[in-house]
């Protein structure tokens, strides 16, 4: 990489807004959400891959897979961004450490936003467009195939831009994520791609399908009168919309400032950017919570899973005999 290079991303680093909220008081925000979420995500993976009917749910596929993805930041990178709020500083400050915090900060980020984008399409076949799931050969098609699209691509997309990318990375340890140093940044063309592909077509097609598939609910309801057929879709339209509404008040805002940012200027609305910068992990950290209360399944596990306790907890009370 060039020295003009290097001082452009040294000038990134330097002029990086910084929240008013001290470091060690995110450390523990984040901290106070981050153990219960933690145990509600190994509460909803265990009953999605124990339970056959939750398993075999075709809209249930995708939903498992995010939780899983979405684990895997849970364990690695908020613990990480944990630490570098507790020090201040990157450790261990090596490069592959590095690499691998933006895989998985970035990579794994545009893959669970990719894999809900598709969800939400897909929600529109599983409930209007049926027959296409009807047989072995259109589930493989219609549903199978497109996820195996969309982690390959995800896959591949990281393995270019972050692993191997056509440029060098400097790295940053004073910065979160070691100053998110994609040098492929540099080149407009391929930052355009990014933003636009990774990021904003996805969030408007989740917008979009779950803003339809409420309205064509709504509309059939009134229109065909089967409160039976509504009973069996609204479990999958709950879900649905509940993940879309923590979209569109994390995700949706920190996209569209970066879209502006990139288009016009660095600029622009800096201080919300540091702000919904931070605020964006506690979607990592509220997923599993959303898809807990989203379900009637997991809702009527955990309230007996809440009377058990109480009971035990009366039965080793002591009493006074009189």
């Amino acid at each position: 990489m060039s020295g003009e290079d290097s001082d452009f991303f040294k000038n990134i680093s330097s002029t990086s807004y910084e929240i008013a909220i001290p470091r060690i008081v995110r450390f523990w925000i984040i901290l106070i959400f981050y153990i219960p979420s933690l145990i509600c995500s190994l509460f909803v993976l265990y009953y999605f891959i124990a339970s056959r009917t939750l398993r075999q749910a075709l809209h249930n596929h995708v939903i498992t897979l995010l939780l899983i993805v979405n684990f895997i930041v849970q364990l690695t990178s908020i613990p990480w961004i944990m630490n570098y709020y507790r020090l201040g500083h990157v450790s261990p400050q090596s490069p592959s450490f590095c690499i691998v915090w933006i895989l998985i900060d970035e990579g794994l980020t545009i893959t669970i936003t990719t894999l809900f984008a598709w969800a939400t399409i897909e929600r529109h076949i599983l409930i209007f467009h049926d027959r296409l799931v009807a047989t072995r050969r259109k589930i493989l098609i219609f549903h199978y195939l497109p996820i195996v699209v969309v982690l390959l691509y995800c896959f591949c997309y990281s393995l270019i831009v972050i692993i191997f990318p056509p440029c060098q990375n400097v790295f940053d340890y004073t910065q979160l994520v070691c100053g998110y140093p994609l040098c492929y940044y540099d080149q407009q063309a391929l930052a355009i791609w990014d933003i636009i592909f990774d990021h904003l077509i996805p969030i408007i097609i989740i917008i979009s399908c779950s803003l339809g598939l409420l309205l064509r609910i709504l509309y059939q309801k009134s229109q065909m009168r089967q409160p039976t057929r509504w009973r069996n879709y609204r479990k999958m339209t709950v879900q649905l919309l509940s993940i879309s509404f923590l979209y569109l008040i994390i995700y949706i805002p920190h996209m569209f400032m970066e879209f502006l940012q990139l288009v016009i200027s660095e600029d622009i609305g800096a201080d919300f950017m540091a702000y919904s910068e931070f605020f964006a992990y506690y979607g990592n950290l509220l997923l599993p919570v959303v898809c807990a209360g989203s379900m009637p399944e997991l809702q009527s596990k955990l309230k007996k899973l809440f009377v058990c306790c109480k009971r035990q907890a009366r039965v080793i009370q002591p009493q006074t005999l009189t």
